[in-house]
């Protein structure tokens, strides 16, 4: 099977599996991602098939069995599939990515947190988990101060909290 037919495949049970998300966190979440990480990618090195399956995978690793099991059902070997593993888990906010793959998915989630998506993203999750706005806010704030590690990244993420600082300055005043 081509690579171009195995991502068609991962991208679909990638949809399936973020169908129970929240919708702060559901697949079109993970295309943003997608779409963030081959933009980052461009001024990379980096296995493009790698970034991309992992990306499929951000957010649901709580299925890790299944996405093994899925993985090698389509010919991916035991090295490959354990590196999408530690590729995801590097990723995260709250991690320290060590390969490039990992710094581009890790800086591409962190993206969507900012700029009108991450505010959009923010205070729908906050409604979903009954926050009030100031508790939001908080987040905002605390998604605001989160590091890029690549250097499109921090451009991007420039001009996202810029937008951000103006949004939440006019919220602080009319709050």
């Amino acid at each position: 099977m081509s690579q171009e037919e195995n991502l068609r495949k991962v991208k679909e049970f990638s949809r399936k599996l973020h169908s129970t998300k929240d919708s702060a966190h559901d697949f079109s979440h993970t295309k943003r991602i997608i779409k963030l990480c081959k933009k980052l990618a461009d001024s990379q090195n980096c296995d493009m098939n790698l970034l991309l399956v992992s990306a499929y995978f951000h957010g649901v690793l709580n299925r890790e069995p299944e996405i093994r099991k899925f993985l090698k059902s389509l010919g991916y070997s035991n090295e490959f599939v354990d590196r999408v593993i530690r590729t995801v888990k590097n990723s995260t906010s709250i991690s320290r990515p060590k390969t490039v793959e990992e710094k581009i998915l890790h800086d591409a989630n962190l993206l969507d947190a900012l700029g009108a998506i991450g505010i959009a993203r923010s205070f729908t999750k906050g409604g979903y988990e009954h926050q009030t706005i100031r508790e939001t806010l908080k987040i905002l704030k605390q998604n605001m101060k989160r590091k890029m590690l690549t250097s499109e990244a921090k451009a991007l993420a420039d001009q996202r909290r810029k937008f951000m600082e103006e949004f939440i300055q006019r919220l602080e005043r009319e709050l």
